[in-house]
């Protein structure tokens, strides 16, 4: 949203003209494809025991990288919701976070034919 706004100001021709905040004329959805779901879920008993090492490498995963990673997507999604909420246009806002992916169609940056096929079959399935 934010490099949106930017190219707005600037005046870029991309965009018909439109305030900056006028998030009513958006209609944002974010995809989330989720990550590969490898890292095993910790309970705070365990986590209580850690030590900075734990934190790093308990059961194989990155506790800490994971916990780092998945709170900045979360902060985004939360952002822009209050956002759209606070100049009352939450209508035009939507998130969709599939967290059950896993392999190549878990992955943010693989745009091959196969994988963006395999995604819409994916998502043909959110429909029923």
């Amino acid at each position: 949203m934010s490099e949106v706004t930017e190219e707005i100001n600037r005046g870029s021709p991309d965009f018909f003209p439109i305030k900056p905040m006028d998030y009513g004329r958006f209609l944002v959805i974010s995809l989330g494809a989720g990550s590969a779901k490898a890292a095993q879920k910790h309970t705070a008993k365990e986590a209580a025991k850690w030590g900075v090492l734990g934190w790093l490498t308990a059961g194989g995963s990155t506790p800490l990288i994971n916990v780092f990673t998945q709170a900045s997507a979360d902060m985004v999604d939360l952002h822009l919701s209050v956002v759209f909420q606070a100049l009352h246009t939450e209508k035009n806002y939507l998130r969709i976070q599939d967290d059950t992916l896993h392999g190549v169609v878990s992955s943010v940056d693989i745009a091959t034919k196969e994988n963006m096929d395999d995604l819409l079959k994916i998502g043909e399935g959110f429909k029923s």
